[in-house]
């Protein structure tokens, strides 16, 4: 495909990708923003020319399923 690059970057992306279950927030606000970022990579329409990068030096507090 000819069409042009797009890089995303997530700096500290702990911050809102915590493993989900680890928190008790009362409402599960974030496992839903973990859901709902792992179904827009893994989702039926491929993401062709899309390169994202997460950064964190706190990987063992991030999902299993987004490593």
């Amino acid at each position: 495909d000819e069409r042009d690059l797009h890089v995303i970057i997530f700096d500290e992306i702990d911050a809102i990708c915590k493993s989900r279950g680890s928190t008790r927030d009362g409402i599960g606000v974030h496992d839903s923003i973990v859901n709902q970022l792992l179904t827009k990579i893994d989702g039926v329409e491929s993401l062709n020319n899309v390169l994202l990068i997460g950064m964190t030096n706190r990987k063992d507090m991030l999902d299993e399923a987004l490593l």
